[in-house]
This record gives C-alpha cells, structure tokens and sequence, in this order.
C-alpha cells in the first residue's frame, strides 16, 4: 500500500465520513447519539493516523503526548467557550479510544507497507 492510498484511507475517509454523518438530518434517538459522537471519534482517528503516517508508522512518544494534550485541550476550551461547541467528558473518551484504535491498526498498516516496500 502507498503512502497516498495509507492517506486516503486512514486519514481522509474518516474525517469526509464524521463531516457526512454530523450534517445527516434525523431525529432518531440512536442516529442523533451516533452523530453526537462518531464524527468526533473519526477525527481522532484521522488525527492519530495522520500523525503516525507522517513518521513513517513509528510512535513518536511526543506527539502521541501532544495529540491526546490537543484532545484534552479541545474540550477545554470548548468548556470556556473559547471555540464553539459544547463541552461533554464523553467526547474525551471517544477521542482517547478512537486514539488508542489508530495506533492499535498501526502496526497492521505498518506490516502491510513494510511487505509491500520489501516486495519491490
């Protein structure tokens, strides 16, 4: 897999995805939690994922510590009214999990882009 297609699927995807769904109309109890919370999971996915693509799939320990700072900072100043946007300790653990996911499917990007480079 290149890094383009790596890209598109682990950073652009999601974040179309989450944008698709938080602008979809419903008035659906479980559709409108789903909407709450996904697109800010994909975000963070993308966010991770991105980070991690653009080290080469290696864990930078610092910007892993900055990104889940950015995700906590988010929140907060949302909870200040600094940016717009309501404040829910939910969505930090959506973050946090959606995170933890991106860097857990690392290593199998990883492997799939290592395998691929060896082959040529």
């Amino acid at each position: 897999m290149s890094k383009h297609i790596d890209i598109i699927i682990n950073v652009i995807i999601p974040i179309i995805a989450g944008t698709i769904i938080y602008f979809i109309p419903t008035d659906n109890y479980s559709f409108v939690q789903l909407r709450n919370y996904f697109p800010d999971g994909l975000w963070a996915y993308g966010l991770t994922s991105c980070i991690l693509i653009i080290w080469d799939r290696k864990i930078n320990l610092l910007w892993m510590v900055l990104t889940v700072c950015l995700f906590f900072a988010f929140e907060f100043f949302q909870a200040l009214h600094f940016i717009k946007g309501t404040y829910d300790i939910k969505d930090i653990f959506i973050y946090l999990s959606f995170g933890l996911f991106a860097l857990i499917t690392n290593s199998i990007f990883n492997h799939k882009l290592l395998t691929k480079i060896k082959e040529k």
